[in-house]
């Protein structure tokens, strides 16, 4: 098994030779020791054979008044010459795939799951100077986990949980916040008052002495619920007032309108569009009636899930601004 191995690459020439009397020149090719592995004859004067490549130069000086020619290689030569007249496609996929290998391993969103605005900036700061941002190659397992346990570290008090998910170029990133618990100071008396000047609609009191009526007027201070226990005119106990007073407020408004006055209306000119969509930049295929405004509805007929690559149809509606 391992001498066919080694038969099959080893590099061997096919040769074409030409002139009188073929069969001397084969002979003085054997007495050389020059091993001749196949023999093609043509002619009386024309034979094909095939010998190793080292035996090649020894030929050649034997030849004398013969016409020698290599028709073809076999063997590892055969691949070395293969790979020299294809070096430009080779180069050219060996660049493609190492420019697939990278934007495929290169983050180009990331997307943190909150409604926290503030939160949100907080921990995409955090990310990006742990090394996750746009643009850059993913993270391993591990290094994913350290990040991990770092935010929580670096938020102890604002975090419970945070995971980071690789879908695609994207990475999503989802957190529970932690939930503090407030404990309520209670206190021996407390009053209720208005906070502003209204007339009272709606009370609902389960803690302490009510001094005020529903539909009577109050000024901003005016206590309506009272923590004094009041009996025939003496205070017989301090309470905390617990409540809620619904009270009817007016407020003066200023209203401005501005002097010039804009209206977007559809001139009810159409364009159907094929766009194709990288990143946030879209190109437009074969439109030849742009629109400087319009409005866009579209659809997706293509998604690539690992390459940040759209293709979607556009129903595009002209607008003009009317002052």
């Amino acid at each position: 098994m391992k001498n066919s191995i080694l038969f099959f690459i080893k590099s061997k020439i096919d040769l074409n030779i030409k002139g009188n009397n073929i069969q001397r020149f084969i002979k003085r090719l054997k007495n050389n020791s020059i091993e001749i592995i196949n023999i093609k004859h043509i002619s009386d004067d024309e034979v094909n054979i095939r010998i190793y490549k080292k035996d090649y130069d020894n030929v050649v000086k034997l030849k004398t008044i013969y016409e020698i020619n290599v028709i073809n290689y076999h063997g590892l030569i055969k691949i070395k010459h293969s790979i020299f007249d294809n070096k430009y496609i080779i180069i050219f996929i060996l660049i493609s795939l190492i420019f697939l290998y990278a934007i495929t391993n290169m983050i180009f969103e990331i997307d943190v799951i909150t409604n926290d605005s503030k939160m949100e900036g907080t921990l995409l700061l955090e990310l990006k100077q742990l090394g996750i941002k746009k643009y850059k190659f993913k993270k391993s397992y591990n290094n994913l986990q350290e990040i991990k346990h770092k935010i929580l570290s670096n938020h102890k008090d604002e975090i419970e949980w945070i995971e980071i998910d690789n879908i695609g170029t994207k990475y999503i990133v989802r957190y529970e916040p932690r939930i503090k618990n407030i404990e309520k100071k209670e206190t021996n008396f407390r009053n209720i008052i208005a906070k502003k000047d209204s007339i009272i609609k709606k009370m609902e009191v389960s803690n302490g002495q009510i001094i005020k009526n529903i539909n009577s007027y109050v000024k901003k201070g005016e206590v309506i619920v009272s923590g004094y226990i009041d009996l025939n005119g003496n205070i017989k106990d301090t309470v905390s007032s617990t409540g809620t007073i619904y009270g009817e407020v007016w407020y003066k408004v200023e209203v401005t309108y501005p002097y010039k006055y804009k209206e977007i209306k559809e001139t009810g000119n159409k364009n159907k569009v094929l766009v194709i969509r990288v990143l946030n930049k879209e190109i437009e295929l074969f439109n030849f009636n742009k629109y400087k405004t319009k409005k866009k509805k579209e659809s997706t007929i293509f998604k690539n899930n690992i390459l940040p690559i759209k293709l979607v149809y556009q129903l595009q509606k002209e607008t003009k601004v009317i002052n």
